[in-house]
This record gives structure tokens, C-alpha cells and sequence, in this order.
């Protein structure tokens, strides 16, 4: 009764000990074994394994063991449950008591003491071995919890040297639009310091003319419809000039399914855009080139392949062009064809298309709400072109083929441009003094 009175004060320190070994897992079985043997007074040495896979592994030992530390045993991959008693006949000893050790709903190891004289062991010494395998608990405990913490640092210390020092830029946002947090290429890319994208939302830096289908985008997101999604679009910097970026949506919800902040990704594509506009642009008026003008053609369509609204395709062929090259050379042609340039911006709206299909010959597209518009535009671009010989020592004229696109129909970008060619050739055989006009089947 005497001992067992001791033992509040003898745990205490031991726990004590374990607790200064801090996440020291090997010393702190070792205080442990080695407190068991002063508190079992006929155990003359012992060991602690734990468990890894199918082996347990020696991972203390002290006075008179069977194992030396880091020796493998291999086992059936379990642990007994159960504390024992049980005769030895190794190395001298003849006795031994082994406690499991419980972590996480399961056995991880076991507490075991020898002795050198039989039967040397009493129910008493086994109780207290259990109790001291609760104190190996708490430092493969302490371990495991340094292990985690140490691996969720290092967890944070890549996230953050990825997110500082990405090319690309990463910010997260909230479900509202607002920056939570952004890396210095966003900050970089888009234009804007930090502190000041911390006040705003997305919505602030995005050009007008794309925020409709970002925030369909977000809001397809938000509704679970998609799981991420990726535009080119275009940001306001603060300093009035335009970035287009090429950026990647996707959001992170809570545990809940509640929408947390999405994570966007942006690289800067200006240099791209800015090569691919040079390329769709004729070189001398500064137009729309072929491949310009099929492309905003094709953007005048869904994804179904129907357009969106009525267009208008004008092919213009000019008439008594070659006069000009042949009696006062290419130079002079080239200032004719650039007059045309500047009298066909002067008739259309900006965000018309107006484009030179090589040679003497332009293309105008423009909307065609109604045939009245239609012909009211037309006129104006007449006006305009007649005005391109004035104080002029040549002169030329246009013949004007116009293919009306009615929205809805489904004609390839190809064939308006073609129809739109074959009308303007009807007008010129004609000698017309009036574009041909034609509106195209809606089954075509």
C-alpha cells in the first residue's frame, strides 16, 4: 500500500520529464522505460517498440532487454490488447510483463520489463507498467502533434513562396468580388497597388465591355452549374491604359458547400493580342485585314452558329483605280486607297468593322436593324467615298455589293463575304450608280 501511495508523486514527475522532452519521441520513451524500472523494483531492464506496418521497431531499451534499439520485429501487424505475465528463458531473464500501448482506438506498441528471477512479477508491477504506457501516449502524442504542425508549416511556407512568387498572377476573392488577398504579379499584371485592389472588387478593374460575361461566369459558379472557367478579358490599370489577361476561375467552398472565395489565376496576354491585332491589320490603311474581318464575323455568332443580330457585309470594289497606278505610279495609288481608308471611318460608327480585302477592295460590316438604317448608312459611305477625288488630279468611284445577314440565319462567315462579292460584281457590270442589296436565305 506503501508504493502504491507513492505513485501520484512518482507520475507526476515522470509526465513532467516526458513533457521537458518536447517532441522528442525516442527520449521521451526512454524517461518512460526508464521509470518503470525504478518503479518495479524487480525488473532488472526493458524496451518499448511501436508499430510500423507489419514490424514492431525497438525504439528504447534499457538495462537487461531481448532487443537492442532499432531492431525489427515482425509481427501479424497487430498488437495484443491485453497486458500479460509470462516465463523467460533468454538471455538469463526468466521473466517478463508486457503493456499494450493504446493511441487513436487502436494498439500502437508495447511497454515490456524482464527480470532475471522467476515469477518476479506481481499484479501491482503489471497495473503500473499500464498506467506507464499511457505516459508513452502522451509523447508519441506530443510528436505526432509537432509532426503535424511542422508539416502544416512547411504546407504554409510553399503555398506562400508559390503565391509570392509565381509569374502568374493569384488572388482570392470574395463571393461578392472583392480581393481577400493578391500575390505582386497580380498586383503587377493588372495595374493597381495592393492596397488599393483591397477596397475594390474585381468588377472596378474590368473593362466594361467583358463584365456582363464574367459575371455569368461567376454566377454559373456560385449556382454550381460549372466548377471553374477561363476568358480572355481586359483590366483598367490605374493608370487609364488596358491589360488583356487570360484568367482562370475556380472556386473553394466551406465544409458546408457554402461558397468560400474563388481563386484567380491571371497571365498577362497583351503581347499575344497585340501580335494576333498587328496580324488581322492591313499594313498601309490600317484597316481590318481578310483574316481580321472573318474573325469579327465569326463573333457576330453563337455557339449554335446563328447570329445574334442582323449584319450588314458591304464589299466595295473601287472603279478607275488602275488609271491611278498606271499614269502616277504605286505611291500615288496608295494615298488614294488610304483617302478611301479615312472617308469609309468617316461614314461608319466606331464599333463598325471596315476592313481592306487586299488591293482596291474594303469591306464594311455594320448592324442591319432595318432596311431604312441599312440604306441610310449606305448613303452616307457613298457621300463620303465621293468626296476621296476632290482637288484630286484622278478619279475614282466604287461599286458596293451588299449581302443583309437576318439574325438567326446560319450562313458561314465565308459565304457573307463571298455573297457580299458576287453582288458588288453584278453592280459593277451593271455600271450601278446604287449598291446591289440582297438579303440572304435565313436557311443558308
Amino acid at each position: 500500500m506503501a508504493r502504491l501511495m507513492q505513485w501520484p508523486r512518482q507520475f507526476l514527475a515522470i509526465e513532467t520529464s516526458v513533457s521537458a522532452a518536447g517532441d522528442d519521441l525516442e527520449r521521451s520513451l526512454l524517461l518512460v522505460l526508464q521509470s518503470a524500472i525504478r518503479m518495479v523494483p524487480s525488473a532488472d531492464g526493458g524496451e518499448i517498440e511501436l508499430r510500423e506496418g507489419q514490424e514492431l521497431v525497438c525504439l528504447a531499451a534499457c538495462g537487461d532487454s531481448t532487443k537492442k534499439v532499432g531492431e525489427r520485429t515482425t509481427t501479424a501487424g497487430t498488437v495484443p490488447g491485453f497486458s500479460s505475465m509470462a516465463v523467460q528463458h533468454r538471455n538469463g531473464l526468466r521473466s517478463t510483463i508486457t503493456a499494450p500501448i493504446p493511441f487513436h482506438e487502436d494498439y500502437v506498441g508495447q511497454l515490456k520489463l524482464h527480470s532475471r528471477t522467476k515469477d518476479a512479477f506481481s499484479n501491482t508491477d503489471l497495473l503500473a507498467l499500464q498506467l506507464l504506457a499511457w505516459l508513452v501516449v502522451h509523447g508519441i502524442g506530443r510528436h505526432a502533434h509537432a509532426r503535424e504542425e511542422r508539416a502544416r508549416a512547411e504546407a504554409d511556407r510553399r503555398f506562400q513562396a508559390t503565391f509570392d512568387q509565381a509569374a502568374v498572377g493569384i488572388a482570392h476573392v470574395a463571393p461578392d468580388g472583392s480581393f481577400i488577398m493578391a500575390n505582386d504579379a497580380f498586383c503587377r499584371i493588372s495595374g493597381w497597388p495592393r492596397e488599393k485592389l483591397m477596397v475594390g472588387g474585381f468588377q472596378a478593374i474590368t473593362h466594361p465591355d467583358d463584365l456582363d460575361q464574367d459575371m455569368a461566369e461567376v454566377e454559373s459558379l456560385l449556382s454550381g452549374r460549372t466548377s471553374s472557367y477561363q476568358m480572355e478579358k481586359r483590366y483598367l490599370r490605374n493608370d487609364g491604359s488596358i491589360v488583356w489577361v487570360n484568367l482562370t476561375v475556380s472556386l473553394v467552398r466551406n465544409s458546408d458547400g457554402t461558397p468560400d472565395f474563388f481563386v484567380s489565376v491571371v497571365e498577362d496576354i497583351s503581347a499575344r493580342r497585340a501580335a494576333e491585332l498587328d496580324a488581322e491589320l492591313d499594313p498601309l490603311t490600317g484597316l481590318l485585314n481578310r483574316r481580321g474581318t472573318l474573325r469579327r464575323l465569326r463573333a457576330a455568332m453563337d455557339k449554335t452558329g446563328n447570329w445574334n443580330h442582323g449584319v450588314a457585309a458591304t464589299f466595295l470594289d473601287l472603279d478607275g483605280f488602275k488609271g491611278v497606278n498606271d499614269r502616277f505610279g504605286h505611291e500615288e495609288g496608295d494615298r488614294c486607297l488610304v483617302k478611301v481608308a479615312a472617308a469609309l471611318r468617316r461614314a461608319l460608327r466606331n464599333d463598325d468593322v471596315i476592313a481592306r480585302m487586299g488591293g482596291d477592295e474594303f469591306v464594311a460590316l455594320f448592324p442591319a436593324s432595318s432596311e431604312d438604317q441599312v440604306m441610310d448608312v449606305l448613303g452616307r459611305i457613298q457621300r463620303e467615298l465621293d468626296t476621296v477625288s476632290e482637288g484630286e488630279p484622278w478619279k475614282v468611284g466604287a461599286s458596293l455589293g451588299v449581302a443583309i445577314v437576318p439574325q438567326g440565319s446560319m450562313p458561314d462567315p465565308t459565304s457573307v463575304i463571298a455573297a457580299a462579292d458576287r453582288l458588288m460584281y453584278r453592280a459593277k457590270q451593271a455600271h450601278a450608280q446604287a449598291p446591289v442589296v440582297e438579303t440572304l436565305s435565313v436557311a443558308a
